[in-house]
């Protein structure tokens, strides 16, 4: 009987070490947030949910910018439950700049200035299709959508005495390189694969980062990238492996171990918008600053990539750069 109860806890210890481990790092930061608005895109699940709780527990004045206004109202309703802070919900369908620039016109019209803008909002393994503007759906929601958003708002955001630009990245920017991302980034152009244009659309972003950190280098405006990690959310939904329920069973005792909860993945998120750092152009991981692929080091490589993003959005007949 010892024999069988000294394993089952030696087994739970190690589990739980384990689960404490994959969780990675938690914000430490004390900072409050009040009367700050804060903006998080896709806040009606997932990452976003989870951080505009633990925004509201700060007492930031948090804008819900979604495309389901649905369940973006449930959440408003979850949080005025628990917390006595101003939420607002925001139409937002990154897969249009017509949306994006409503939404934007909105804002700077109803608010003086904008402490944070969370760029979150995303996708993984969506069909593949064009956009009405004409672009990979995964590319532009993941993308397009938060460069030409963060532009529009940028008036806002260095309003602010001081302020934070997060785009929510990936580990998987790592797994593309400059050449694939090239071939993806254009107008009318489909990606040959769900994992390449997710992965190119989280190189873009990080890109973006660091170059917007060096344009806005002057200011009091923080521009960094967060690797949040695996997360149990709904960015899963369109995934085979995933999307399968018995797929999905036999993989349970792994994703409980290896998959954070929405709340440890927006730790670093958290951490981003409150830290007292004052570095910018960063990636960040588990709560600290982490070193991103290759590409993202090189200087003219970020400048470039800027530079083609403007050409391709300004041939569609948007001018949205600086």
């Amino acid at each position: 009987m010892w024999k069988y109860l000294t394993g089952t806890i030696l087994t739970g210890s190690l589990l739980y070490v384990l689960k404490k481990y994959f969780a990675g790092g938690v914000c430490k930061c004390i900072e409050r947030l009040d009367r700050q608005v804060v903006i998080v895109t896709g806040a009606s699940s997932g990452i976003g949910e989870a951080l505009a709780f633990l925004l509201a527990e700060r007492g930031a004045t948090i804008i819900l910018a979604c495309r389901d206004l649905t369940k973006a109202n449930e959440v408003r309703a979850e949080i005025l439950k628990e917390f006595s802070v101003p939420v607002f919900v925001k139409e937002l369908d990154l897969n249009s700049f017509h949306s994006i620039s409503k939404f934007a016109n909105n804002i700077n019209t109803e608010f003086n200035s904008v402490y944070a803008l969370v760029n979150n909002a995303g996708v993984f393994y969506a069909p593949q299709q064009l956009t009405e503007d004409l672009f990979d759906v995964t590319f532009q929601t993941n993308y397009l959508g938060p460069f030409v958003l963060t532009h529009l708002l940028l008036k806002s955001l260095t309003a602010s005495p001081d302020s934070r630009i997060v785009n929510v990245a990936s580990e998987a920017h790592r797994a593309i390189n400059i050449d694939q991302l090239m071939s993806i980034t254009r107008s009318q152009t489909l990606s040959r694969s769900h994992i390449s244009a997710y992965a190119a659309s989280k190189l873009a972003l990080v890109l973006f980062t660091k170059h917007l950190a060096n344009k806005l280098a002057n200011t009091k405006t923080l521009v960094n990238a967060v690797n949040p990690g695996n997360c149990e959310t709904d960015i899963f939904r369109h995934f085979p492996f995933l999307s399968n329920k018995w797929l999905f069973a036999l993989q349970w005792i792994i994703r409980i171990i290896v998959i954070k909860h929405p709340l440890e993945g927006a730790q670093s998120v958290l951490h981003a918008i409150l830290t007292e750092d004052s570095s910018s152009g960063q990636y960040i991981t588990d709560c600290k600053s982490d070193v991103p692929s290759i590409p993202c080091l090189n200087e003219n490589v970020v400048v470039q990539y800027y530079d083609l993003t403007c050409k391709i959005l300004k041939e569609s007949g948007r001018d949205f750069c600086f």
